[in-house]
């Protein structure tokens, strides 16, 4: 990809600039009454001053969060809130610079915000670039929860400079690179070779951005809020999200991609179970998670608490859950209901690996 490119949605338009001088023109066109940065305690060191350097920003407002999912709750969005007060109106826009629990709360505080305000996201992690950034979901956490309380809402556009990734711990990376798995299995067995065989190609990292960015959006743009395919993007959150709350209930949180690893390991083995292919399908792709992604930590005691995470899960109507399997690869279903004594079997057969 060039060091400058556009990948145009329904909703918004992604932009590839890794001098990020493309924000800079959208926010002089926007003629907005006031600019506010959303970042973390750790973005707000490491990029906010290389933010305001490129895009010559001289009148700003700068707000931040502590850094760590365990932050995107209802008390954190309602100090954002108290803090906006005086310095935004309904001609103001918010500047997400983090990855995704910034433009999750960031986005979710700016939706619902004077009924509105325009938010930007310029995601500075991976996972986000790929995944939370896209697709127009604003979310935080509730009780606990994953993702409880949340709008969608549309981004005025996305900023991606992947010059961001040289401030990111390895943990960070491998995250994002299980969601980049979860598109791989989707997409079918060529996307899935090929996604094994270029991960550790750090030259191929932004062509395997724009890739993900190309195929979530082309999902989200057909179904925006999520009645019919978009469904099929939950595969391995509805037990990845139980495994990540689980750990903040615990106050251990794990980073999002290491949930949804676990959670795909464990949705593929319910595929087998209820699909029941002839060959021995999938062996492949489990052994595959297993090797790069460490395993959630959690006991036999503790099923049943995992167990209560996936039955209030968000995405359940009338208490039916009903994760996303796989027929094959590339062919995704998600409108079998699994009952809890064969999820019970799957959690238990993760934690026996």
């Amino acid at each position: 990809m060039s060091r400058f490119a556009v990948i145009k949605g329904k909703h918004y338009r992604i932009f590839f600039d890794e001098e990020l001088k493309s924000l800079r023109r959208f926010l002089r066109r926007g003629n907005y009454s006031s600019v506010i940065i959303l970042t973390d305690s750790n973005t707000e060191r490491l990029c906010l001053p290389k933010l305001v350097e490129l895009c010559k920003l001289k009148n700003y407002h700068s707000l931040s969060i502590q850094a760590g999912e365990e932050n995107k709750t209802l008390s954190t969005a309602e100090k954002l809130w108290e803090q906006l007060l005086p310095l935004a109106d309904r001609k103001s826009v918010l500047i997400n610079l983090g990855g995704g629990m910034i433009t999750d709360i960031g986005g979710f505080a700016a939706s619902v915000f004077k009924r509105g305000i325009d938010f930007i996201h310029v995601p500075t992690t991976l996972l986000s670039m790929v995944d939370a950034s896209i697709g127009g979901k604003t979310a935080i956490d509730f009780a606990n929860h994953k993702n409880q309380l949340g709008t969608f809402a549309q981004p005025k556009a996305v900023f991606i400079s992947t010059a961001w990734l040289n401030t990111l711990p390895k943990e960070q990376l491998l995250s994002a690179q299980a969601e980049m798995a979860k598109q791989a299995l989707l997409g079918g067995l060529n996307e899935w070779q090929q996604f094994v065989l270029n991960i550790d190609k750090v030259e191929f990292i932004e062509e395997q951005i724009s890739e993900a960015v190309k195929f979530k959006l082309k999902i989200t743009d057909k179904d925006l809020y999520e009645v019919g395919q978009r469904k099929q993007l939950n595969f391995g959150h509805t037990i990845g999200h139980a495994l990540e709350s689980f750990c903040l209930l615990k106050e251990k949180p794990i980073p999002h991609g290491i949930a949804i690893a676990g959670g795909m390991i464990c949705e593929l083995y319910l595929s087998v179970k209820i699909f029941k292919p002839t060959e021995n399908i999938f062996s492949e792709q489990i052994e595959f998670l297993k090797n790069n992604f460490p395993k959630v930590d959690f006991k036999e005691k503790d099923v049943d608490d995992v167990l209560s995470f996936i039955s209030s899960d968000k995405k359940n109507i009338k208490g039916i859950i009903k994760p996303v399997l796989l027929k094959r690869m590339g062919k995704p279903y998600w409108e079998k209901e699994v009952t809890i004594d064969l999820i019970r079997e799957c959690l238990n057969y993760y934690n026996q690996l």
